[in-house]
């Protein structure tokens, strides 16, 4: 392997600038190629199927209550055993929705510890510079729920680094047991081999505001 590696560097130094440049080029657009299939593409995938049964679950959730509250209006106007029923049945439904939004809340690491928990995966890469490592503003999922709120938490991190480094970093990032979501994921490569590396992950909480950490 020793050989061959000689051999394929003594071909690289005997050709002309020109050369050498297309060949680096070719380099980047494989890496590139490769980081889009093995990387990005099955986070995004990830990130779309997690935001899409957050929100049919809060969308089934929200239709729920609407009907709660029409058959509570009607129950004060002119109660029925029937209608006591269907609201019974309803608010039992209502009752196991929040109980599932409440444990996917449970399991995911808390907003106050999202920034940490990026920077000291990074501590263990000497090979990576951060740049910077801040937690944006957070949002309401639903505006329209003021009894049942839930916030989106997101934390958005910016480094340096190989792409070798920026892989090993994410690999034990996806690692983690505990859990949290991808929101954007941004790889460019600057000066060969060094690339900047912008993700932004969040997580979910019950309140809008930052709590510690």
């Amino acid at each position: 392997m020793n050989e061959r590696w000689k051999h394929w560097s003594e071909q690289f130094s005997q050709r002309a600038p020109r050369e050498k440049w297309l060949i680096a080029l070719c380099g980047v657009v494989v890496i590139a190629l490769v980081m889009q299939t093995l990387v990005i593409d099955p986070v995004l995938n990830q990130k779309r199927e997690a935001q899409a049964k957050l929100i049919s679950m809060r969308a089934t959730n929200q239709r729920v209550q609407n009907e709660i509250t029409i058959l509570q209006r009607e129950l004060a106007k002119d109660p029925d055993e029937q209608v006591n029923k269907e609201f019974a049945r309803l608010l039992e439904q209502s009752q196991v929705l929040s109980g599932r939004l409440s444990k996917l809340t449970s399991n995911l690491v808390p907003p106050s510890q999202m920034a940490e928990l990026l920077q000291k995966v990074l501590d263990h890469s000497a090979k990576l510079k951060l740049i910077s490592l801040e937690s944006l503003p957070a949002s309401p999922i639903n505006e329209n729920d003021e009894e049942q709120q839930y916030f989106l938490h997101p934390v958005r991190i910016e480094l340096t680094g190989s792409y070798f480094a920026i892989r090993d970093y994410l690999h034990a990032l996806e690692s983690l047991s505990v859990k949290y979501y991808w929101r954007s994921f941004q790889y460019q490569v600057e000066t060969y081999p060094n690339a900047r590396l912008t993700l932004e992950v969040y997580t979910l909480g019950t309140r809008e505001e930052f709590i510690g950490g």
